[in-house]
């Protein structure tokens, strides 16, 4: 076996063992550097195993060089010759075309073959899709007249002194910006003759995105969790500065260390079932839900705030409705949606609760308020983590913009959707599907 197939193999074998290494990790960096490097592993390995075998007409002898052609490898000029191209390529090295590109072609990765004079050789349908151009519209042409990012060119011109170099760029594709690990290696020759270099191009903007989200939800966190615990750290050197002596003031600066004590362990509660939402471990199965008995829990948990406020709720469940889902997490849906209805309804006002069946199969739930509305343009934010329409009317009525959120993280979990529509002046009706039980 020479050294191409060795190199090959071993490229083949990295790869499998990043696969079960990272199968128990949930790190998105370590996901970013699979994709790259199991990407380069499987273009650069699969090419190099493919590209291994020598020409029909003359048996591979043992330590056998390929020398250079004269119209490749140690032509500088920057033009696009027929003896430069993939074919040529493929044929210098005595490589399996067929099955070179039905690998390039399966590939997730976008992949791109250069000739020594950087002009694109090869391009996979991944690779169309990414730069937004067909193959034979690109062959022939520098990188940089399909690619104009000095990222990328800094990154070429680096493997070509060290062989291997790794980055990430950001350009348009279509009308979004994305972000692409990129891995650029030179592909040489036995002697070390530069033959050309392979770019893949692996799309990590999911994981982008969800690093910014984690960035901006630890900020905010930190943010709120500082709000309460400043007043309280207030009140608590007032008190100790003479105000214990204070009768007529200690009662009042007690009460508001309380408020602000209960509403941090309202926060904390809310992080921490948002948490397990997402990692999976809160809704693991679904099972028939009679939706009168769950509401009828969330009914009587708020009857205390329902009573302070006048406020009469009227239930319009039919007998026997019953849903697909999780009987706690439903609880909690409702919960948040009926507290957050009586919190932004005015005093003596009514809410509704109903359900009706669709014909779809799906079950509908309502809860309907005639409260202060919500602005148009603020309704698709509103079910994002801290997000308030109104953010000193929201902490003075206790909540900790994290109700909604989670409401619809946990009626996703249960294969649901959630909607809202709503007024200004008028109040807002929240909207909640799920699958009808059979």
């Amino acid at each position: 076996m020479n050294s191409n197939a060795r190199l090959a193999g071993a490229a083949f074998a990295a790869s499998l063992a990043l696969v079960f290494f990272l199968l128990g990790s949930n790190s998105p960096s370590l996901k970013t550097a699979f994709l790259l490097l199991c990407g380069l592993s499987m273009g650069f390995g699969g090419a190099l195993l493919l590209l291994q075998k020598p020409p029909a007409s003359e048996p591979p002898a043992q330590g056998r060089e390929i020398k250079p052609g004269p119209d490749s490898a140690e032509d500088e000029r920057g033009v696009f010759i027929p003896g430069r191209n993939f074919e040529e390529m493929l044929e210098r090295l005595g490589s399996n075309e067929s099955m070179l590109n039905l690998i390039l072609n399966s590939m997730g990765e976008g992949v791109l073959l250069l000739n020594q004079a950087d002009r694109i050789v090869l391009m996979n349908p991944m690779g169309e899709r990414i730069l937004g151009t067909a193959e034979r519209e690109t062959l022939g042409r520098h990188y940089l007249e399909v690619v104009r990012n000095p990222v990328l060119a800094e990154l070429l011109t680096l493997s070509k002194q060290a062989n291997l170099s790794s980055g990430e760029i950001d350009f348009m594709v279509g009308r979004e910006e994305k972000t692409f690990a990129v891995s650029a290696a030179a592909i040489r020759v036995e002697g070390g003759h530069l033959l050309g270099q392979i770019v893949v191009l692996s799309d990590i903007t999911p994981f982008k995105r969800l690093m910014r989200m984690r960035t901006e939800f630890v900020a905010n966190v930190s943010h709120e969790l500082k709000t309460p615990l400043t007043a309280i750290l207030g009140y608590v050197e007032t008190l100790l500065s003479g105000a214990m002596d204070d009768r007529k003031n200690r009662g009042l600066f007690l009460q508001k260390i309380s408020d602000q004590a209960q509403r941090l362990n309202a926060l904390i509660t809310d992080v921490l079932e948002l948490g397990r939402i997402e990692s999976g471990m809160y809704i693991n199965s679904l099972e028939t839900v009679d939706l009168a008995d769950v509401a009828q829990q969330a009914v009587e948990l708020l009857k205390a705030k329902l009573e302070a406020k006048g406020i009469v709720l009227k239930q319009e469940i039919p007998v026997g409705a019953r849903a697909t889902a999780h009987r706690e997490g439903l609880f909690h849906v409702l919960e948040n949606l009926l507290d957050n209805a009586v919190k932004y309804s005015p005093k003596n006002s009514e809410i509704r609760l109903g359900v009706q069946s669709r014909e779809d199969g799906k079950m509908e739930i309502e809860v309907q308020d005639r409260g202060i509305g919500i602005p148009k343009d603020a309704q698709p934010r509103v079910f994002e983590r801290f997000f308030r329409v109104d953010v000193s009317r929201s902490r003075e009525a206790g909540g900790t913009g994290l109700g909604l959120s989670i409401v619809k993280h946990l009626v996703e979990k249960m294969n649901g959707e959630v909607s809202l529509a709503s007024e200004e002046g008028k109040g807002s009706t929240f909207t909640v599907v799920l699958d009808k039980a059979g």
